[in-house]
């Protein structure tokens, strides 16, 4: 029997589909798995011990899986794609393949077909493929000067209204509720928090925020909608290079999607305005599943 594995790696956390040519046979969860982010040992470690798992669950060893497709977060980056080919052959003797996080989340939300998948998790994306096989990209680039309307750009956003607000004595529901959620005792303690570190865990914010924005506090339904539009407007710049006028697709996905419907909104309103012809939905496909689906594709 020939084993497949698929790899859905990001920069929370990594999984693992292990399956045939029809059934899935184990799955497994890691840390995350973004070089940029966390460093290569970091995402050696998350990246073997999720091979070992699936293996073991599945009563296989690692020469039984014919081939890896990974679709790992910053693997846009050919140092990256490299260096994590080579982490995956030091279990895999199969065939190995490493692309971008957004090329099996758009085969698992659209099947194979055109059309433009916009994701939004700890980072955020927006990729397109037309029916000449053209692919596009926009955002993605790395949380210091991209990743709009992601969660880790949602919490940054949440902090900078908080310290403004405070500095200037407005919206003191918003700062009080976010000081209260994150543990701290004072205002001023959320800087620290931003600052602290040259790598903040700001996407950790996000859940919060939406928290705080269901109890109908306009300063975090306003930074909600606003990650929509960003998401809407990296969906506009893949449209008009791949479709133009074209009618064609649009799949929401991810966390920041899912958890926050107002982000979502925003972000269907936005795209509709300019383009009434668009088909909208929201996924909760799999990414793993897509890379799973790729990995069975006959070279």
């Amino acid at each position: 029997m020939t084993f497949y594995l698929g790899i859905d790696g990001g920069g929370t956390k990594t999984k693992f589909l292990l399956g045939d040519e029809e059934c899935i046979r184990a799955e497994a969860t890691t840390a995350g798995s973004n070089i940029l982010r966390t460093g290569q040992e970091a995402v050696r470690d998350a990246l073997l011990r999720g091979i070992d798992d699936v293996c073991t669950s599945a009563g296989i060893t690692q020469d039984d899986i014919s081939r890896v497709v990974g679709g790992i977060a910053g693997s846009s980056n050919e140092e990256v794609r490299t260096a994590l080919v080579e982490i995956l052959r030091e279990r895999i003797s199969g065939d190995v393949t490493v692309v971008g996080d957004m090329v099996i989340a758009h085969h698992a939300a659209l099947e194979g077909r055109p059309g433009v998948l916009v994701n939004a998790g700890t980072g955020s994306i927006a990729y397109g493929r037309n029916k000449q096989n053209q692919t596009a990209r926009a955002g993605g680039w790395g949380f210091a000067i991209s990743d709009e309307g992601s969660g880790h750009c949602i919490g940054r956003a949440a902090i900078a209204t908080a310290m403004r607000s405070f500095d200037a004595g407005v919206h003191q529901d918003f700062v009080h509720h976010l000081v209260t959620a994150l543990g701290v005792e004072r205002p001023e303690q959320l800087a620290a928090f931003a600052n602290s570190t040259a790598n903040p865990d700001f996407a950790q914010v996000f859940p919060i925020i939406v928290s705080i924005a269901e109890l109908g506090d306009e300063s975090a339904q306003l930074i909600l909608r606003d990650a929509g539009e960003e998401l809407a407007l990296l969906a506009e710049t893949v449209l008009h290079r791949l479709f133009g006028d074209e009618d064609t697709a649009v799949v929401a996905s991810g966390g920041v999607f899912r958890n926050a419907i107002t982000v979502f909104e925003s972000f269907q309103s936005k795209l509709l305005a300019n383009h009434r012809e668009l088909r909208i939905s929201l996924t909760h496909a799999d990414p793993a599943m897509g890379a799973l689906m790729l990995a069975r594709i006959p070279l």
